[in-house]
């Protein structure tokens, strides 16, 4: 703790420019950073934000932007192992762990809230330790035996497993043994770490080079993929979307600053609305804000709130029938006015688990027919757009022109679920055939790499074995389902 304060106090000296000495500090528990900041405030007058598992998501917000405010924000952040996982602090370049993970993969996430895209300089870590302690033999087994704190350490989790039972005897046993006896017993144990390290290494390196072959990046065909990317989901779109829907569901939406917005519970809002908070959000449709504030959260079609809008639209029964006229003199195709059109909508998905991605072969897919009361199939020659009503029709005069159409509508609808029924199994053929060809490629190549990188695990050739199966059951009981339909009179 001593040596903590200390340390922070000469940085303070070294640089009187805050952005050069923001600092984290990672402890594993939140009892340990709580006492820190503690201490450091009241025994030497540092005040460092915290961030813990205790503390709500708007508390955790707040402590990440006290921290990266340049201009009055602290120095210092302590973190629990909370702050390993998912929050970026790249503007920062000091990182002191105050205690060592057991786990090579945990030390690399701690690592990483520094070391990512946007860091400007060298990280400098900072390990404190006692000497001839459990502490001193694992950042000795790290330093040395894994070199984890230079370089990224892909192969650290593997020689971990390999060694975790003698590494935890030694941890234990490191201040019950004399100096000398200890020291012999954890030399050949770092060594014995650091020949099994480049040894992993090795074969994972030699198995990574046909990873490389195959995926290695083509910039030509990157960047048109890239440009048709951006030209089939331009994000201009999204803001005008947002807004409507906003006001559809009630939820109060205001300016903020430049390109930023404040999205909250209004009085009217018809439902609860998942992820959204009390107190509102801040968010943007612009991704060089969002970049630069983590506070912020950016907005595209594929956010979990943008999405869980969406499907509370498309859930949402109210629209889901209607009775509408046509004006005959704008097809072309003769349709005798007074007669009877019937628009379907069905839509083909799975409710397959997330895990088996059975969306990427088969999409939430709409079929739509149209077919007029002899059963005749017209779905090509009038579009949905083209079905523009010319006049209002009251409630009371659509529920009359149902009530007589009855036996007529029930008779129409069967005709459109068999219309549909002809053109689901070649929908379903393709998503079939599309997992196949994924599937059986990633499983050859996971055996091809096997046999060069001891790394595969047959586990992993297994999963999609049974991907694969379970997909082909899914897509072969996967039935359409009538989601909305349009009566439509034509004057």
């Amino acid at each position: 703790m001593q040596w903590l304060a200390e340390w922070l106090i000469e940085q303070r000296h070294i640089s009187a420019d805050i952005s050069d000495n923001k600092t984290l500090v990672i402890t594993a528990n939140a009892s340990t950073a709580i006492d820190l900041a503690n201490t450091l405030k009241l025994q030497f007058g540092i005040y460092a934000a915290v961030f813990h598992e205790g503390l709500s998501l708007i508390e955790r917000d707040r402590a990440s932007a006290f921290f990266a405010d340049t201009e009055n924000g602290t120095p210092v952040l302590i973190c629990s192992e909370i702050g390993s996982e998912g929050r970026n602090f790249q503007f920062a370049h000091q990182m002191v762990l105050f205690d060592l993970p057991l786990n090579p993969d945990l030390l690399e996430q701690r690592i990483g809230r520094l070391d990512r895209i946007g860091q400007t300089q060298n990280i400098k870590i900072h390990v404190p330790y006692l000497k001839n302690t459990a502490q001193e033999l694992l950042f000795h087994w790290y330093h040395e035996g894994l070199n984890a704190f230079e370089h990224t350490c892909p192969a650290g989790h593997n020689v971990f497993t390999q060694v975790q039972t003698q590494l935890q005897h030694l941890l234990m046993t490191s201040s019950l043994v004399n100096n000398s006896t200890a020291s012999d017993s954890n030399s050949a144990f770092i060594k014995f770490s650091q020949s099994l390290h480049e040894v992993l290494n090795k074969a994972l390196h030699e198995g990574r080079d046909r990873l490389l072959e195959y995926n290695s990046c083509r910039q030509p065909e990157a960047d048109q993929l890239k440009l048709q990317a951006e030209n089939n989901n331009p994000q201009t779109e999204i803001l005008p979307y947002m807004e409507a829907l906003f006001d559809a569901l009630g939820i109060e939406h205001s300016d903020h600053s430049e390109h930023c917005y404040i999205i909250a519970p209004g009085e009217n809002m018809i439902n609860q609305f998942p992820g959204l908070p009390d107190d509102g959000m801040t968010i943007t449709y612009d991704r060089s804000i969002a970049l630069a504030n983590e506070d912020i959260q950016f907005f595209t079609w594929e956010h979990p709130i943008v999405r869980t809008a969406m499907d509370m639209i498309t859930s949402n029964e109210m629209g889901n029938t209607a009775v509408t006229t046509l004006d005959s003199s704008a097809l072309q195709i003769a349709v005798q006015p007074g007669s009877l059109l019937l628009e379907c909508i069905f839509i083909l998905e799975t409710t397959a688990h997330k895990t088996l991605q059975a969306d990427r072969y088969l999409p939430a897919t709409t079929i739509r027919t149209l077919i007029d009361e002899r059963g005749q199939d017209i779905t090509r020659f009038i579009k949905n757009s083209e079905i523009v009503s010319t006049e209002f029709i009251k409630k009371k005069v659509a529920r009359q022109i149902i009530k007589v159409k009855e036996d007529e509508l029930r008779k129409m609808i069967k005709h459109s679920e068999n219309l549909c029924r002809q053109q689901t199994p070649q929908l379903l053929s393709d998503a079939r055939d599309a997992s196949h060809q994924t599937l059986v490629n990633e499983i050859n190549r996971l055996k091809a790499l096997a046999q060069v990188n001891p790394n595969i695990r047959e586990e992993e050739i297994d999963f999609y074995a049974q991907q694969f199966k379970s997909l082909d059951r899914i897509f072969n009981s996967v039935s359409p389902r009538l989601d909305a339909m349009r009566a439509v009179i034509v004057t």
